[in-house]
């Protein structure tokens, strides 16, 4: 606790252990919002710490608080305006958004993750995923399935892309992929003003060859596109 007044928002703070979905218990944390007490009017702060068991679903929806999620999750929904949120894994879906904070997640079954100002950071996404964002930067070190990413002028980069269909759009924003080693490529690169380069061979239509492929569609007004393979420099 930090602040005049910490105790009292402690004191205003609600813990809720009630009947969830399937039989499953559901605990509730309600911390009223950020106001001021006090003599000064000062902002109290407040840590919370919550254990929960392995494999549990996280939801949050904070307005002005930074999330660490550590540990193995089933799903995720997290929604933030001005804080940061760092979730390590989740094996179903996530749905999280964020307005000026940045959103990071070190591995996630599929999801859909969209931020305004903030980075978007994905370690391993196992599945299906859409991010979005205005401003912010989007990152991903791998990505085993389709991926639709979409920027104004945020920057994007997919280390490497496995299997699946690929489109990033961008306005003002820098693309570039990494195609995993050993994985047949479609790509169909678009820049107004900027720069494309590959260090692939490319074919004018989509393979047909045995194994995996990748479609890759990246667009952008002014910004530069690069094709890799996976692991390049």
């Amino acid at each position: 606790m930090r602040g005049e007044g910490a105790e009292e928002l402690v004191e205003a703070t609600r813990i809720e252990c009630r009947p969830g979905r399937d039989g499953e218990s559901e605990v509730v944390v309600e911390v009223p919002e950020n106001r001021r007490f006090g003599i000064f009017g000062e902002t109290a702060e407040v840590r919370l710490t919550l254990r929960c068991p392995d494999g549990a679903r996280l939801g949050v929806r904070a307005a002005s608080a930074d999330l660490q999620a550590r540990g193995r999750f089933s799903a995720a929904d997290v929604q933030t305006a001005s804080g940061d949120a760092e979730v390590d894994e989740v094996d179903g879906e996530v749905r999280a958004k964020a307005a000026s904070g940045d959103l990071t997640f070190r591995r996630i079954g599929q999801g859909r993750l969209d931020a305004a100002s903030g980075d978007v950071e994905v370690g391993r996404l196992e599945g299906e995923g859409r991010i979005r964002t205005a401003s912010g930067d989007v990152t991903v070190d791998v990505a085993e399935s389709s991926l639709e990413v979409s920027t104004a002028s945020g920057d994007q980069r997919i280390d490497e892309v496995a299997s699946g269909r690929v489109t990033l759009k961008s306005a003002s924003g820098d693309l570039r992929v990494g195609v995993r080693r050993g994985v047949a490529v479609w790509v169909d690169a678009t820049s107004m003003s900027g720069g494309t380069t590959s260090d692939l061979d490319l074919g004018a239509e989509p393979s047909g060859a045995e194994g995996p492929t990748v479609e890759v569609k990246a667009t952008t007004m002014s910004g530069d596109v690069q094709i890799v393979r996976a692991g390049a420099r």
